[in-house]
């Protein structure tokens, strides 16, 4: 039989309830690797689009990549057994897996799409049917979409490395010294992994809360620092399983389509760029709310109170000011809202103060004397009638740049300010590399 290279997407395995679509594939790859697969690269954990209102917790779906493959059928086989052994079935998801041989041009063109709009499922069906895609599961047309823009990802070119670490699902409570070990972990090692605490609100971001097995995530643009921590991590965290993925987490690279505001539809992943009309809102709760024009098109932008810094950097702007927002479009009752992760500021509007002026005799602030009689001090008595309000510019609090929101707001496509200008460390995929432990 001929060897090619094959492709393995899954999406929807997890549900409200626990799993988790990584540990599922966690699973498939230490199979594969004990049957004598060759993998192509790391195995991927793709998010996408966040706005999708259907999805499950993170939007993330999960690609192997193997080569050298000369048995499709004992392929497909074990993807269908554990498909059906690990998956959650749940109104809210879908279990889906996508085998595909075909060429990724148009999966590519999905990948891109996926991140930014919401994707017909009808439409990825026909794509991998004329294209000789095996469809596993998907019985409600949902998780095919991610499935297959996960397999369309490859080969990444914007990426970072997560190192994930899985205690037994049958655990039901977390290790009460967890976060205690990866804040230790965090100080010794960073800047070599990234966004794993928020120091300035205190909170550990990289243990999950809800029931699915994945005990703890550690970033990096590094996997050989990943794969010097990943054993003793795993001995300390009680984890039977860790396996690094190459991920387009903290790439901003749901954010890369500029949209004109008449162009914006809802769950858009969009770029906009216009005028700060009006005044700024501040509601009751903290969030902020602004408006922005261009071209005779307005939006509306919401900018919440746990995005921290890039709140309080939304209601230091005034009418006038220039700005870019990225952010998810949502429908509200009043039109759309863009919901703001970032904020540039490209130019501001000089800000201006009008005074009486002053005595020049006692320095005192002066008063009108009346419609054109010019001004008189109140204390000295002093009096001039050509004298007229002094106009006097004010420095403003706000500087033209890029603001983010606080660590702990952070999607998981979010950008980090720490890996601006950053670029990680390319590796090849050894099994023994990724797939940190091999216990069953």
């Amino acid at each position: 039989m001929e060897e090619t290279r094959v492709h393995v997407g899954f999406d929807d395995t997890d549900s409200p309830f626990g799993l988790c679509t990584t540990y599922l594939a966690t699973l498939i790859l230490t199979e594969l690797h004990r049957g004598g697969f060759h993998f192509a690269d790391f195995p991927y954990l793709i998010r996408l689009n966040p706005n999708i209102p259907f999805k499950t917790r993170g939007n993330g779906a999960v690609s192997i990549h193997l080569e050298n493959v000369n048995d499709i059928e004992a392929l497909k086989d074990t993807i269908q057994h554990y498909l059906e052994k690990y998956a959650l079935n749940h109104p809210k998801t879908d279990p889906t897996a996508v085998i595909y041989t075909g060429p990724l041009e148009q999966l590519k063109v999905l990948y891109h799409r996926a991140l930014s709009d919401l994707v017909s499922p009808s439409l990825v069906k026909k794509l991998l049917d004329k294209n000789g895609g095996i469809i596993l599961g998907g019985n409600k047309g949902r998780g095919i979409v991610g499935a297959a823009a996960s397999i369309g990802a490859y080969k990444l070119e914007k990426y970072t490395y997560e190192l994930l670490l899985y205690r037994s699902p049958d655990i039901k409570k977390r290790n009460p010294s967890i976060e205690e070990i990866i804040l230790e972990i965090d100080k010794i090692l960073r800047p070599l992994i990234f966004s794993n605490v928020d120091y300035r609100s205190g909170r550990i971001l990289a243990v999950p809360h809800g029931p699915d097995p994945v005990a703890a995530g550690i970033r990096s643009l590094n996997p050989l620092v990943l794969t010097s921590i990943s054993n003793r991590l795993a001995k300390l965290l009680e984890c039977k399983q860790a396996v690094i993925y190459k991920t387009n987490q903290a790439t901003n690279c749901h954010l890369n389509v500029v949209k004109s505001i008449a162009d914006l539809r809802p769950y858009d992943a969009a770029i906009v760029r216009g005028v700060v009309a009006g005044k700024v809102q501040k509601l009751k709760g903290g969030h902020v709310i602004f408006k922005i024009t261009h071209n005779n098109s307005q939006a509306t932008c919401a900018v919440f109170r746990e995005t921290g810094i890039l709140s309080r950097v939304a209601y230091c702007l005034r009418e006038g000011d220039e700005v870019e927002v990225g952010g998810g479009v949502q429908p509200r009752t009043k039109g759309l809202t863009i919901n703001a992760e970032y904020i540039r500021v490209l130019s501001v509007k000089s800000a201006t103060i009008i005074e009486n002026p002053t005595c020049p005799k006692c320095g005192k602030r002066m008063e009108s004397a009346g419609r054109g009689k010019g001004y008189r001090c109140k204390r000295c008595n002093y009096t001039d009638i050509h004298t007229t309000k002094i106009v006097k510019e004010v420095p403003r609090p706000l500087e033209p740049g890029l603001y983010l929101q606080s660590p702990s707001a952070y999607r998981h496509l979010s950008l980090p300010k720490e890996i601006i200008g950053s670029k990680p460390i390319p590796a090849k995929p050894f099994p023994e590399f990724f797939l940190c432990l091999m216990q069953p």
